[in-house]
């Protein structure tokens, strides 16, 4: 491969990962002022908006994991220089998206009291939850078309678009929860249903932005509102049969995450806030990762449709060095200088102690996460979507959940050993992720 081939390879890596990782970085700068300001509110409120939103998030997690298809057919039409059957395909896949959206919203609003109800048994939090979640039940029926949208997006090799739709979006978040939350500018004082609102109203621009720059034609595909509807069985089949593993995935390590976070609760409430604390921080490392991961799937998928399997490889490579070298920094950090990182989230001092030791160990984790991310990144993107959702099958039943178990129920160990677990883990899920990738059959699929 000749040195201005390798260097325009680098080069859209770059631009496909450095957008995708500031568009995380803000949403976590949101989520902080979200936070920032509930936190002026009652306990009952905090309490409320924090649970409601993790459902939320949860969810649309889940389900905005319907995007990894669109991304991987997109990018191997895109590379095939089929620009017509990538609008097909992304046209079909929002179309989809908002389908599904409407039934998840519609079911949740109606169902928002009994989840609370099952969750918490305080009458007030049952009560302000309930009207949070009727209200960010509405932004997701906004929330996962914007997700496949932007997968549609990237997989055309445009991610410069959800960032400038997310920066948007965000303003409007921030201001929004000031001003709805505080009662500023002649609105009334509405508190926790002013952050619902921000929220929701929000996710709804933000996808009207994103689905503009798809209909004006803003990347190198062009979409049409009447075909967003206009469903071809064969294209529908083949968008759910490679989302669905993905959505699968996502659920099993969403419900694993989940289930972790109850065990580990039962060893205390300081150990439960410490580990809270490190993983606010961890956090951090993730974006990295996250961002060539999207790179890779991309690249991966327009190299494959353009049958240049030396370019999927090396794309792959590349992206995992450049992940490596920047979560490594953070690994860095976080074995150094672990208590000063903490500090900076916490003036409990009992909790930042404990923070940091749970963060020194997170550190042996961070290059393993790089590389199993960016490697399932590049596998989603040729279209393996079933062998992530394996391996994370048996990492989470096999690995993960069996450990976390042990170390605090059997052997009753330190908030430290289930870090251990977690570390044990990604390292494990590093290394089949590898294999899978290494035995080469990603390189046939046909999508």
């Amino acid at each position: 491969m000749s040195t201005i081939e390798m260097k325009n390879i680098r080069s859209r890596i770059l631009r496909l990962a450095l957008p995708a990782i500031m568009e995380m970085m803000l949403q976590t700068l949101v989520w902080t002022a979200d936070t920032a300001m509930v936190g002026r509110l009652t306990p009952a409120a905090i309490s409320s908006v924090n649970l409601g939103s993790q459902i939320m998030f949860t969810i649309s997690n889940i389900f905005g994991a319907l995007g990894i298809g669109a991304t991987a057919m997109v990018s191997r039409h895109i590379g095939g220089e089929n620009k017509k059957r990538a609008e097909q395909i992304g046209s079909q896949s929002i179309g989809i998206g908002i389908i599904i959206s409407l039934i998840i919203g519609v079911t949740g609003i109606i169902t928002s009291k009994m989840i609370f109800k099952n969750i918490v048994s305080d009458k007030e939090v049952i009560s302000l939850g309930t009207e949070y979640l009727k209200i960010v039940f509405i932004g997701i029926i906004f929330l996962i078309p914007l997700m496949i949208s932007n997968a549609v997006l990237r997989g055309s090799g445009n991610a410069v678009a959800p960032l400038i739709s997310a920066c948007f979006a965000n303003v409007i978040n921030i201001v929004g929860d000031y001003v709805l939350i505080f009662g500023k500018f002649g609105f009334p004082k509405m508190g926790v249903r002013g952050a619902a609102i921000a929220t929701a109203f929000s996710q709804a621009i933000g996808f009207f932005i994103t689905l503009s720059f798809l209909l004006r034609g803003k990347s190198s595909i062009k979409l049409h509102l009447k075909n967003i509807f206009n469903f071809n069985i064969k294209d529908m089949k083949s968008i759910i049969k490679l989302s669905a593993p993905a959505t699968f995935e996502m659920t099993m390590n969403e419900g694993s995450r989940l289930i972790s976070s109850f065990w580990v609760a039962q060893l205390g409430t300081l150990a439960f806030a410490g580990h809270s604390l490190a993983s606010s921080a961890e956090s951090i490392s993730y974006m990295p990762a996250y961002g060539f991961a999207i790179a890779a799937t991309t690249m991966v998928g327009q190299s494959l449709g353009a049958n240049r399997t030396d370019h999927a490889e090396i794309s792959t490579k590349q992206s995992i060095k450049y992940s490596c070298l920047l979560v490594g920094v953070v690994g860095l950090a976080f074995l150094l200088v672990p208590y000063s990182i903490m500090r900076l989230f916490s003036n409990n001092l009992e909790a930042v102690k404990i923070a940091s030791r749970c963060l020194r160990v997170g550190a042996l984790e961070q290059i393993p996460i790089a590389i199993a991310m960016v490697t399932s990144g590049a596998l989603k993107g040729a279209g393996d979507t079933k062998g992530p959702f394996k391996i994370a099958l048996a990492i989470n039943l096999g690995l993960r959940l069996p450990l976390i178990f042990i170390t605090v129920f059997v052997i009753k160990g330190r908030i430290e050993y289930v870090w251990l677990a977690t570390a044990i883990q990604y390292i494990a899920e590093a290394i089949f992720m590898t294999i899978r990738y290494r035995r080469g059959k990603w390189k046939s699929i046909s999508i």
